[in-house]
């Protein structure tokens, strides 16, 4: 797409006021293939028009929403974070590359979601080949066991994803199997078929799936009515009642229609209320709270060489290539040789031999995008051992004698690499974090 033709659509006023339309939430811009400063907030329609004539390429937003987003920044703890966030909303990213089979699995969602009782929710086009679905806050319970629900993210957020995932798996398994069928499926996604399996049994996950890399405190989702830089299509709001028949031709710069907004709800107390409360009664237990997120130091980065012979196991399988689980593996990745002291020059090529060892390899630009995103925030540890939607899920977990003593892979590497002040090894006694 050529500089005048984003300019000729960012610069319409209707576009404009709905890119304002942010409700408290921090924003992010990007120039290509690089994030502007964070945090970002719109008030005004000049600051957008200054932004585009800048070389602004797209807009992103959180799903979160703070008393005052400008204040936000990289060395907030948990606790501070918590108290700044007045509330969040549960923002549902259908990841897939065929629009098609987005449009099965998300029509699935919104109505698996209706069935629990939830009207109040909304849903747009990536811009891409996917789907994001709103469930805002107001429609959820006010405490979840005793706690005050706002204290809650990201983890009751990744627990609703994970138990919607759940629900649906054999009803999409058996669609996907009546009209497309494993041989077709191979093929649209050029793919071995025998790649499609998990235990001998068909995983429609492999082909369309909720990414819960979105789930993470200050993590942003393409805005409404925002270009995609891969595609040049706009992430438009849908009507939920006709994502079946979705056209792409709806998404085009052009002839984008912004009569519809994404955030303008009217969501009713307490609808969400059920849905809340069957996912935690199924996954409440399997998702704890990460120690190193609850830690009231702040968690510090140890530079130790890189030593591959002290890589937990999951990491060392995630290195030989995967064709599962690829993207969460960038986020894993990323986190786990920052805290070891890597520059994100350093994890981008790390990143990029490893991705040439999957089949098939990410989309060029996304390791770069992921880790330059990474950067832009405080560290984080990558996610504990048992954190639903990774390690156990695309089959990366086989415990040694070591993992039996730690909770998270950093906890293993630093355990055999990381020399004491005296230049022995670290005594054998569980890191916290």
């Amino acid at each position: 797409m050529k500089p005048s033709e984003i300019l000729r659509y960012y610069l319409r006023d209707d576009v404009i006021n709905r890119l304002l339309n942010v409700k408290d939430r921090e924003c992010a811009v990007r120039y290509g293939e690089e994030f502007g400063k964070r945090p970002m907030y719109f008030q005004y329609p000049s600051e957008i028009t200054s932004l585009i004539r800048g070389g602004a390429t797209s807009f992103h937003v959180g799903e979160e929403r703070w008393f005052n987003p400008m204040l936000l920044n990289k060395d907030l703890k948990k606790e501070q974070l918590t108290e700044m966030r007045k509330a969040w909303d549960v923002v549902i990213d259908i990841d897939c590359k065929n629009i098609d089979i987005s449009k099965v699995f998300c029509d699935m969602v919104i109505k698996k979601i209706e069935s629990e009782g939830v009207r109040s929710l909304s849903v747009k086009f990536s811009g891409g080949s996917g789907f994001h679905i709103l469930v805002p806050y107001e429609t959820f319970p006010k405490m979840i066991n005793g706690i005050d629900t706002n204290k809650l993210f990201p983890d009751a957020s990744m627990i609703v994803s994970i138990f919607l995932r759940n629900e649906l798996e054999n009803r999409l398994r058996e669609t996907l199997l009546k009209d497309y069928g494993t041989v077709r499926l191979a093929s649209m996604f050029n793919i071995e078929e025998s790649k499609l399996y998990s235990d001998n049994v068909f995983d429609p996950y492999k082909v369309v799936d909720i990414d819960t890399v979105l789930i993470s405190e200050r993590h942003m989702f393409r805005m409404q009515y925002s270009l995609n830089e891969k595609k040049w299509l706009v992430s438009v709001p849908v009507d939920k009642r006709k994502i079946p028949s979705f056209s792409l031709d709806a998404a085009a710069p052009a002839s984008v229609d912004t009569g519809r907004d994404f955030f303008n709800l009217t969501p009713a107390t307490n609808e969400a209320e059920g849905l809340f409360m069957r996912a935690y009664n199924r996954f409440g237990e399997a998702l704890k709270e990460e120690p190193e997120r609850t830690s009231k130091r702040e968690y510090d980065i140890k530079r130790v060489p890189l030593n591959e012979a002290y890589l937990p196991p999951c990491i060392k399988l995630i290195n030989n290539g995967l064709s599962d689980g690829r993207k969460r593996s960038v986020f894993i990745l990323t986190n786990f040789y920052r805290n070891i002291g890597k520059t994100k020059e350093e994890i981008i090529a790390l990143l990029d031999e490893w991705n040439r060892k999957n089949k098939p390899p990410l989309k060029e630009g996304l390791i770069k995008q992921q880790v330059l995103y990474a950067f832009s925030g405080k560290a984080y540890p990558p996610p504990n051992c048992d954190a639903q939607g990774y390690y156990k899920f695309f089959n990366v977990c086989f415990p040694d004698d070591t993992c039996k003593l730690i909770k998270n892979p950093i906890s293993y590497y630093l355990r055999k690499a990381a020399p004491t002040k005296e230049g022995r090894r670290r005594p054998r006694k569980s890191v916290s974090l």
